[in-house]
Formats: structure tokens, C-alpha cells, sequence
């Protein structure tokens, strides 16, 4: 792994590390919290994660088939903290085995097609692009659960307000 490559697994470690610090003590009620049934909980969230990065780190960089089926990931199944801790931690084994034997000039070879399929345009990305875009998705989907994890805690200490809105 060169030095650019391995700056980009140092901040993947980073980010990962804080946001699995943050929802370390996060009970397992706020972790299936959602604030409506159209939303994901933290859970749902850092199970999305774990399939994505098997997807762009491991599939469209790696060659290492992801089996993914995106939809699963939404599911409100309420997926147990084991389960997604473990999904979690083998996305992150699986990106560090497919980043130690990567250069940043094999970053440059275009995604496989099915990748490319993916995007809203007809270009057909490198795979700079593609870890770029998952570690942008990745700081996404962080701010939501941090956020997820705010408000579920804000939600959990406030005293339940009459549906009419009106004060008592």
C-alpha cells in the first residue's frame, strides 16, 4: 500500500473509530429509534454502511463479489447490535485486505460496468471515484446517526406533548 492509499485507510479507520465510539453506549431502544416509520434507525444506518463499503471498497475496487442486496439493508427488522457490529467489523476487515494490496495508479482503471450503471451519468468513473464517493458516503450517513442519536435521546427525556398542540 503506498502513502496515499494508506492516508485514505488512516481516515476510513478515523471516521469509523468515532462514529462507532459515538454509538457505543447507545442503548439497544436508540439504536432501532427511527422518528417515523420513512426513516432508518442507527442500526439500519450502520448495517447500509457495512453493505456499502463491501460494495464499493470490496466489489468495485476489490473484484470481491459483495452479494448485496441494497433493499435488505432498509429493512425495519429491528437487526440485532451483534449482527451489525459483526457486518460492520468484517466491511472494515475487507476494506483494509483489499486496500493493502492497491497503489493509487491501480485507483485509476475504470469501475466495472455494473458500478458505473449505478450513477446518473453516462460517464463511466475510475476507481478513485469510487472510494472518493465512499467516503463522502460514509461522513453522509455519520451526521445522520449522529443526529439519529441526538434527537432519539432528545425524544426519550421529553415529556410527550398533546397531539392537538394545545398546552396543558
Amino acid at each position: 500500500m503506498d502513502a496515499g492509499v494508506a492516508a485514505i485507510q488512516d481516515h476510513l479507520d478515523d471516521v469509523w473509530n468515532s462514529l462507532l465510539a459515538a454509538v457505543r453506549d447507545v442503548d439497544d431502544d436508540l439504536l432501532q429509534w427511527s422518528p417515523g416509520p420513512e426513516f432508518s434507525s442507527i442500526a439500519m444506518l450502520l448495517r447500509h454502511l457495512a453493505g456499502s463499503e463491501r460494495w464499493w471498497i470490496g466489489e468495485v475496487i476489490g473484484g470481491v463479489p459483495a452479494h448485496r442486496v441494497r433493499q435488505s439493508e432498509f429493512a425495519h427488522d429491528r437487526p440485532a447490535r451483534a449482527e451489525v457490529l459483526r457486518a460492520v467489523d468484517e466491511a472494515r476487515a475487507l476494506t483494509r485486505r483489499v486496500l493493502s494490496g492497491v497503489r493509487a495508479s491501480d485507483l485509476a482503471a475504470p469501475v466495472p460496468a455494473e458500478a458505473g450503471r449505478r450513477l446518473s451519468s453516462d460517464a463511466r468513473p475510475d476507481k478513485y471515484w469510487a472510494l472518493l464517493h465512499y467516503l463522502e458516503h460514509l461522513g453522509y450517513h455519520r451526521g445522520q446517526i449522529l443526529l439519529l442519536r441526538n434527537l432519539g435521546r432528545t425524544a426519550s427525556s421529553t415529556p410527550a406533548r398533546p397531539r392537538d398542540g394545545a398546552a396543558r
